[in-house]
């Protein structure tokens, strides 16, 4: 978008300047021939002078070197701050040496144009030029009068009247300045204002796609977890199952019936991740009942002895805190399974007032943590960075008490914001 540097306002007044010049031209053209000066010299001044002017007119519609001063006058435009165009200084020098020439020769009656041509003057050049300019101008219009021999007492007239006349053109002019420059802030405000609209465009969609990219790391990180805590456990649990039948025939009956309860349980959650929707478990009991059928068939599938413990009064608690225990509790009762060699592991939920906690005790060889991804029981530890990261997002936190030999501990504590007895959605 770009903004006209000759608002209306600016347009008006140049057009009334030209107005100006050519009423007092013509009126000084008139006045002459009537008052009988030479009508040929007087037709050939006005026409020497009405097109020179046009030719300051001209310049003044070609933009100016410097991009940051627009023109500033009807016949001529001002280069950088307070230093003329060379063309404008020129225009005008010739432009008031012409019409000094035609007042002192052809006739005084052309004094009439001392006015616009001071406010050109004092719109084309700075100050220190265009002052003195107006000065040998007015000169030239008193000296002009007084050769006119009138009376005595009109001689004070012809001197005080081209002095009022030029302190006139040089405060319009300064006037006019000043519309020039205010009309040239708004057209410099008004492009900054779409400039940063321009920009808030930009960052809004830089915004968005950002939004965006985040929200697909986000639901990446989500299916992740989820197929760690369910698809990959139960694809475990398959395996180990195959294998044992594989080295039992006399077991494989009830190892296969395992392997396919195991097989349409995750069919189930690989529907649930996908949809994202509640876990089947939770949809068919709360909390407490979804971790013991886990630990029922944790116990059926390996012989573990399993315990569930839930201290103060089992109640609702958000879908979202349920979800992320009952992920919590899938992913540790794999790891028992998988990696512990534990024969007894103690599950304990426990409900307070503000936070929802469990627990996740056995009694298997235990691990150095801080060794995880090079100790001999294998694994790449993203379990655990999953079960932190899902307690994280809840304010949660997760506490692992572990060290060779002496089993396994894991704390998952989860805080509530409604108070006790709220329902939740």
């Amino acid at each position: 978008m770009t903004s006209d540097p000759h608002p209306p306002t600016v347009r008006r007044l140049q057009g009334a300047l030209h107005g100006l010049v050519v009423v007092l031209l013509a009126v000084a053209a008139v006045r002459g021939l009537v008052l009988g000066s030479s009508p040929a010299l007087v037709t050939l001044a006005s026409v020497v002078l009405l097109g020179w002017y046009a030719v300051g007119a001209g310049l003044a519609r070609r933009p100016a070197p410097a991009p940051a001063s627009p023109p500033a006058s009807p016949p001529a435009a001002e280069g950088e701050r307070g230093r003329p165009r060379s063309s404008a200084l020129a225009w005008m020098g010739v432009l008031v040496a012409l019409w000094a020439v035609v007042v002192l020769v052809v006739s005084p009656e052309f004094s009439w144009l001392a006015f616009p041509f001071i406010l050109i003057g004092v719109l084309v050049l700075p100050p220190l030029v265009a002052h003195p300019l107006a000065a040998l101008m007015t000169a030239v219009v008193v000296v002009a009068q007084l050769r006119g021999a009138g009376p005595e007492s009109l001689r004070a007239g012809m001197v005080l009247g081209p002095v009022l006349g030029a302190l006139v053109a040089i405060g319009t002019g300064a006037a006019y300045l000043r519309v020039l420059r205010e009309s040239e802030d708004r057209r410099r405000l008004v492009e900054q204002l779409v400039a940063a609209q321009d920009d808030l465009v930009a960052v809004h969609d830089e915004l968005a796609a950002t939004q965006r990219e985040a929200g697909v790391a986000t639901e990446r990180t989500r299916i992740a977890r989820d197929i760690h805590d369910t698809l990959a456990q139960g694809l475990s649990s398959i395996v180990l199952l195959s294998r044992a039948a594989a080295a039992d025939p006399a077991s494989r009956e009830p190892l296969l019936a395992q392997i396919e309860a195991t097989a349409v349980d995750n069919l189930e959650e690989a529907r649930r991740v996908v949809a994202a929707l509640t876990p089947s478990a939770l949809e068919q009991a709360p909390l407490p009942a979804a971790i013991g059928r886990l630990l029922e068939r944790l116990g059926a599938q390996s012989g573990i002895r399993t315990t569930l413990h839930v201290d103060g009064d089992a109640r609702t608690i958000p879908t979202t805190v349920e979800v992320a225990l009952l992920r919590v509790a899938q992913s540790a009762l794999a790891n028992v399974r998988l990696h512990s060699g534990a024969s007894r592991v103690v599950v304990t939920i426990s409900y307070a007032d503000t936070s929802v906690s469990l627990d996740v005790l056995d009694d298997g060889r235990g691990f150095d943590e801080s060794r995880l991804a090079s100790a001999p029981l294998g694994g790449t530890g993203f379990g655990l960075r999953a079960m932190r990261s899902r307690l994280t997002e809840l304010g949660g936190r997760l506490d692992v008490e572990t060290a060779p030999g002496d089993g396994t501990a894991i704390a998952a504590t989860v805080p509530l914001s409604t108070p006790q007895g709220q329902e939740q959605p």
